[in-house]
Formats: structure tokens, C-alpha cells, sequence
């Protein structure tokens, strides 16, 4: 074996950190991280060269629960390897190291033999063995030309001359630069090749380091962005089925791509777009987050498909301005080619609910309403009364009901319709006031109030508190107490629950204080007031009593 270089730990190697971690979320190169690792353990015996290699062991900490779950998902994915992994809870991670903060820490994911080694020293060790068992190391020596021979083999040109080699492994390029997926890969990087070439076959399956998975769909546009959306999401939560979309779609699409990308979601594959599954027909209204680069939830918007292409984008009368300002920006710095327009003065909306507004809706059109024809979060232009208007069976109240989106002009003739056809129900009117309350009965969180720009997508969990109060409400930003006098939160939302007789109450907690049954105190004009952390919902919505209904009646 040859190695050409300029000189040793002269590349990104002087100045990479040399963390050795056992654990990597993929699970082949947990193997190429193992192998490494255990060479280490043994290259100074082996060798005479001092490595500096150090195992004080790691922790990687959960602070949220999303977080929790991603390491257990991570346990069920090693405890086939021999990898040493293992859960632990707040106790042992303080006996560990008894320095750290506990205040939000829920678990831990804790691998005994990660650490780190001195880069330097690690090349120097691993050039000592490899002379040892005859490789050769010329440099400097860069490399000016690659010629292949008839025989299948190379010639490598070289300022001090041509080198006939059987194989060529090209070990530079942007992979040094990343310190770790870096150092921990150099030893099992190295065994994987050395059994390839010596076998003719990899030893196991390492395709998603594989350079064959990149063609001429490749462009540099697509790696650019690619690269900006790695780096931007090195410590994002990893999901099952994930899909990134960065540089896409790139040239490589089918035939039916135009006519099936407003149908289905895309899966990417190699460069392809395939369809993974296909919406069915009104699968088009959702409720969603607009976040900022950092992930902070700038603002809550239901997004209702009209027409392929067309949204219909509903916020809170409150944030009209607030969020147009947002798109209009991200459609102008980002260059897309979007037509908005805002037409909050020419579309009212009526919304109806109760366990009764079907039969009231149903009195009014010929469309069917009933829960297997229309269901719920589906969008729907149709008449009522006579009106044309567009229907999307939601309602922040939890309960049944629809939001009825029609010109201005006509929204008195629909409301007059639903008054007069929802006599024998007992129809009636409500307000904001009402709706907050069943909202809070049924855990539905508010943009402005639960949800904040100061709070992250995956922080967007405040709790449920029930007050020992009569009629009493807890207003937002309410102080939050401990039982032992100490300022632990605030309210963000208060109201009374009619359905279940009692006052509650959204607010931020500290994670320790958070469970079923914890007792704190709310302040409301200068008295503290009991309160309860209680499970949530109190009130299960429609669309969820429905479902166990009929799941019940099946058994």
C-alpha cells in the first residue's frame, strides 16, 4: 500500500476536536464507530505510539419530552449491538456528574466508552503500524494525474514519479472536514475498505456513504442547499420517515410528476420524486405552525387547499397584518413565484357548532353531512340557502360544528337561515368568551397566548391547571407558585369550565412540575389559589368521543 499526501495531519486533522463516540443514530456506521473505538483501545500497545486516547464516557441529555422519546427510539435500535448504551433517569445522571443544572433534565442516553483522542498522536500511530506491516507514505507528494491501464489497473502520476497501483481510495474532499460522521470513522473506515479490496465485496451495507448514490441530478444548486439544510439541522429531533426537501424537486422526475405532486406526498429516492402516499379527495384543510429560521412559532394559520395550487390561509382576526407581513417577506426573499392576496374585507365567517349543527346545516342544502361524507378537517363548496360559500368542519370549540366562509355581502342571509332553521334545536348565539372556555376544556392551545414567538415548535406544551376558585378566572401572565413560596411559571389563558364545574387555567411550568397531581398556587388580585396539575383533556373533543363510540360498539 501507497499513501500519497502533502503531510500528515496537514488537512482538517490538526485541528478537528477527536471525539470518539460509540453512538451514531444510523445503524451502519454504529459499526464503522465500534470498530474505531476498539482499535483505539489498543493501537498504543500495538504500536508504541502514544495516542492520547481518554474514555471518561457521555451523556446526551433530554430536556423535553419529544426528546425522551428520541432515546428510547435510539434504544430499541442498540440493543441488538454490542454497542454499551443505556437509558438513565435524572439520579444517575447527577451521581455521574453531580455539576449539572437538573432543573430541566428528564433522561439521558449514557455510553460509557465514548471520549476523545489527540488527533495528531492518532495519525502518527496509525502511520507507525501501517509501515510496520509494509505500507509505504510518500510526501509530499501530490497527486497530478490518474491514468487507467489495460489491465485494469492505474498509474498514478506524481512530481516524484508514476506509482502502478491495483486500487485507489480517495480519501479527500469535504468528508475530513466534519470532525466526527471525521476521526471516529478513520479506523472502521479503513477496515471496511481493507476487507473490500481484499475480498472484492463490502463486508455489509454502507450505502448511505456510498459516493454511487449521487449522479448527474447532482447539480450544485442541490448541493449547496443540501449542505445549508445538513448543517441547519445537525440537532434537530430525527423522525421515522422524515423527509428533507432542500434542492428539491431536482431534474429527475417522471413523466406524471406534474400531474400527481398537488395529489400525493413525495418521497425522495436517489434523486427521484415518488409518490409515498396520495391524498384522498377533501384530505386538504391542516393546522399549522409558521416558523422562523430559529424555530420559533411566529404564528398558527389553518391551511385549506382550494384548488391545486390555490390555499386558503385563515388566522386569528388579530394577526392579519401581523402574518401577511411574514409571507409577503418570505415570498420576496426567497424568490418564489406566489401570488398573495389578502381578502380578509371580502370573505366573513359564520361558525356553527354543537351536537346539533348537522341537522341544522342539513336542513339548509342538499349536500350530504353526514360524518362519513363530510368528515372532519374536510373543506367543501357548497350552498346553503341558497348562498354558495365554502365549508371546513372545524370548530375551535372541540365540539361538532363548522366555519362557514362566504362573500360579506351574504353573511346576514346565512346567518338569518341558521337562526331560523335551528329553532327546534334551541339554536342560540356565542361568543369569543364561550369558545375560550370550551377551547381550554378541551386542551386546545392559542397563538398570542400559549403559543409565543419566544417558544419553539417542540416547546409549544404548556399544562392544565384546575383552580379551587368559584367562578373566579385566571387571567394571562397570572405568577405561579410553589408550595413552598417559590415563583415557578405563569398563566397564559384562564377561564370557567361550564362542563365540568370548575375554574382552569394554561400554564408554563418547569418539567419537574409537571405531573398529574402536582399542586401549586395561582395568584389572582394578591391571594394565592390552589391549583392542581390536572391530565388533559377534561372534555374530549367531538371527533374523539365519535371515534370511541363507534370502536366500543364494534366490540
Amino acid at each position: 500500500m501507497q499513501v500519497n499526501i502533502s503531510e500528515l495531519t496537514a488537512g482538517s486533522t490538526w485541528h478537528a476536536a477527536g471525539l470518539t463516540t460509540y453512538y451514531h443514530p444510523g445503524i451502519n456506521l454504529k459499526k464503522i464507530h465500534y470498530y474505531s473505538i476498539k482499535l483505539f483501545e489498543q493501537l498504543e500497545a500495538e504500536t508504541g505510539q502514544a495516542v492520547g486516547f481518554h474514555q471518561p464516557g457521555s451523556i446526551r441529555l433530554a430536556s423535553t419530552p419529544v426528546r425522551v422519546d428520541e432515546l428510547k427510539y435510539q434504544m430499541t435500535r442498540t440493543h441488538w449491538h454490542p454497542t454499551p448504551q443505556f437509558l438513565i433517569g435524572p439520579e444517575k445522571i447527577q451521581q455521574l456528574f453531580p455539576l449539572l443544572n437538573m432543573d430541566k433534565v428528564l433522561a439521558g442516553l449514557y455510553n460509557p466508552g465514548d471520549g476523545h483522542i489527540d488527533p495528531y498522536s492518532l495519525t502518527m500511530a496509525l502511520a507507525a503500524g501501517a509501515r510496520m506491516y509494509g505500507a509505504q507514505i510518500y510526501y509530499p507528494a501530490p497527486v497530478t494525474g490518474i491514468t487507467p491501464t489495460a489491465d485494469g489497473r492505474w498509474d498514478v502520476q506524481t512530481p516524484h514519479g508514476t506509482i502502478r497501483a491495483n486500487r485507489i481510495v480517495n480519501a479527500t474532499g469535504v468528508c475530513r472536514v466534519i470532525d466526527r460522521y471525521g476521526i471516529i470513522h478513520s479506523g472502521g473506515v479503513g477496515r471496511f475498505l481493507s476487507d473490500w479490496i481484499m475480498s472484492g465485496e463490502p463486508p455489509y451495507d454502507l450505502i448511505e456513504c456510498d459516493p454511487n448514490r449521487y449522479a448527474h441530478w447532482t447539480s450544485v444548486p442541490y448541493l449547496c442547499a443540501k449542505a445549508r439544510e445538513s448543517y441547519g439541522f445537525n440537532n434537530v429531533v430525527g423522525y421515522p420517515k422524515e423527509e428533507r426537501f432542500a434542492g428539491r424537486p431536482t431534474d429527475r422526475v417522471s413523466g406524471v410528476y406534474e400531474l400527481l405532486k398537488d395529489r400525493c406526498s413525495m418521497g425522495f429516492h436517489a434523486g427521484w420524486e415518488q409518490p409515498h402516499y396520495f391524498h384522498k379527495p377533501g384530505d386538504d384543510t391542516g393546522y399549522n405552525h409558521m416558523l422562523t429560521p430559529r424555530g420559533r412559532v411566529y404564528a398558527e394559520v389553518t391551511v385549506t387547499q382550494t384548488a391545486p395550487g390555490e390555499f386558503l390561509l385563515i388566522t386569528g382576526s388579530g394577526s392579519e397584518l401581523h402574518d401577511l407581513r411574514w409571507i409577503e417577506r418570505e415570498v420576496c426573499d426567497g424568490g418564489y413565484h406566489v401570488s398573495v392576496s389578502n381578502v380578509t374585507d371580502e370573505i366573513g365567517v359564520l361558525g356553527i357548532a354543537g351536537p346539533k349543527s348537522r341537522m341544522v346545516l342539513q336542513k339548509l342544502t342538499d349536500e350530504d353531512m353526514s360524518d362519513t361524507a363530510f368528515r372532519f378537517l374536510h373543506c367543501r363548496s357548497m350552498q346553503l340557502a341558497g348562498v354558495p360559500l365554502r365549508a371546513i368542519r372545524i370548530s375551535y370549540t372541540g365540539e361538532l360544528g363548522w366555519e362557514l366562509y362566504m362573500d360579506m355581502q351574504n353573511m346576514s342571509t346565512v346567518y338569518q337561515a341558521l337562526m331560523e332553521a335551528g329553532r327546534d334545536e334551541n339554536i342560540d348565539n356565542f361568543g369569543t368568551y364561550a369558545m375560550s372556555s370550551l377551547r381550554l376544556e378541551k386542551g386546545f392551545r392559542a397563538w398570542g397566548a400559549e403559543v409565543l414567538l419566544t417558544h419553539t415548535h417542540a416547546h409549544t406544551h404548556s399544562h392544565t391547571l384546575t383552580l379551587t376558585l368559584t367562578l373566579t378566572l385566571a387571567h394571562t401572565s397570572s405568577t405561579v407558585t410553589s408550595v413552598s413560596d417559590m415563583v415557578v411559571g405563569n398563566t397564559t389563558s384562564g377561564s370557567y369550565s361550564y362542563s365540568t364545574q370548575q375554574s382552569l387555567a394554561f400554564a408554563y411550568l418547569p418539567l419537574h412540575l409537571t405531573h398529574v397531581g402536582q399542586k401549586v398556587e395561582v395568584e389572582l388580585l394578591g391571594q394565592k389559589h390552589p391549583a392542581t396539575v390536572t391530565q388533559e383533556p377534561l372534555v374530549l373533543t367531538e371527533p374523539t368521543r365519535t371515534r370511541l363510540q363507534k370502536k366500543k360498539r364494534s366490540v
